[in-house]
């Protein structure tokens, strides 16, 4: 309920006002001085970018997550680029199939440059890495272009890639039981997503040095706010991964004037403080599907009528369809094409 959005949000009351107010810092403008006015988006990133490579999008059915709402607003197909015969295919080292081939490479479970996979280090089996998905966007289109606006969001998996049951059991089932991880665990795991954290600053180069004039590097919101994390040992495991990884990401990006950072932290954090304003009912840590751990649910497998618009979060790690309708109009904000 509204008492347990104040009791877990994070952000300062300022950040709130800020966004509130449409007044984001360091806002870019879709027409400017040194590029054309922008007319086609093209997404990189995981589950919360995905357009539906899998069959669904990872969020309350049959809404689209915020990159479709951004390509509709651009009048460009909403579509993945590539799809799976099966959601079955997914985690096994086996590549997805050609098309609809949407400008969205985005996938779900994707990490910033290594296989999610118990099976396969496959780098071409789904889900493809960001660094893959940009390599696969350059033997399709060769180069970025100045109309173009390029989104970059990973990260959430490479932060919570020990606490899935099948990639550390032991870890994520201490977690679970809210047994701390110790430091030692930690010392690895810091290790392991700032590296993670390096090569999304070194596909943001790559990204640029094809062509790109404007780049939307989106930071990690706390994941501990997610659904997924139901313990104090894991929400404190995974918020601190995701403090790390953010450091490590905007110390390592290069200066770039071309780089803009998307504070999709202060986005949520201002959805959690201010809930009634946009309509929420329920905030931190609360999922919209009525079973837990789910990828995605529709209107018969949500906990009320309207919890895709009354929710902030949904299918454990992931954004409600009303979340994800804000989340788009803020990018737009962003680059200066808000209706």
């Amino acid at each position: 309920m509204v008492s347990s959005i104040i009791r877990r949000t994070l952000a300062s009351g300022a950040s709130a006002v800020l966004l509130a107010a449409g007044a984001v810092p360091s806002e870019a403008h879709a027409d400017t001085a040194d590029g054309p006015a922008i007319t086609q988006a093209v997404f990189f990133g995981d589950s919360l970018t995905d357009a539906g490579t899998y069959g669904f999008r990872f969020t309350t059915m049959p809404g689209r997550t915020w990159a479709q709402h951004v390509a509709e607003r651009l009048g460009q197909s909403e579509e993945p680029n590539e799809h799976v015969t099966s959601y079955g295919d997914v985690y096994q080292g086996k590549p997805g199939l050609p098309g609809p081939g949407g400008l969205n490479y985005a996938e779900g479970g994707a990490r910033a440059n290594s296989a999610y996979s118990t099976v396969s280090d496959d780098p071409e089996g789904t889900p493809i890495s960001t660094v893959v998905q940009v390599d696969r966007y350059m033997r399709q289109h060769g180069s970025f272009t100045p109309n173009q606006v390029v989104t970059l969001y990973v990260g959430t998996n490479d932060v919570a890639y020990d606490y899935d049951p099948t990639k550390n059991p032991e870890l994520a089932q201490s977690l679970r039981d809210d047994v701390s991880a110790g430091e030692d665990v930690m010392v690895s795991a810091r290790a392991r997503v700032q590296t993670a954290a390096v090569d999304e600053a070194q596909t943001a180069r790559t990204i640029l040095d094809n062509g790109a004039h404007r780049l939307l590097v989106f930071k990690l919101f706390d994941t501990s706010l997610d659904p997924w994390f139901r313990t104090d040992a894991a929400r404190r495991y995974v918020g601190e991964l995701g403090a790390v990884y953010n450091q490590t990401l905007l110390a390592s990006l290069p200066p770039d004037p071309r780089i803009q950072i998307v504070d999709t932290e202060a986005f949520v954090n201002d959805l959690l403080q201010n809930a009634d304003r946009y309509g929420f009912t329920h905030g931190a840590n609360e999922d919209a599907c009525a079973k837990p751990d789910q990828d995605y649910c529709d209107a018969s497998q949500m906990k009320s009528p309207d919890a895709d618009r009354t929710y902030v979060f949904a299918a454990a790690e992931h954004m409600t369809t009303h979340a994800n309708e804000l989340l788009g109009e803020y990018v737009l904000r962003q680059i200066g094409l808000a209706e």
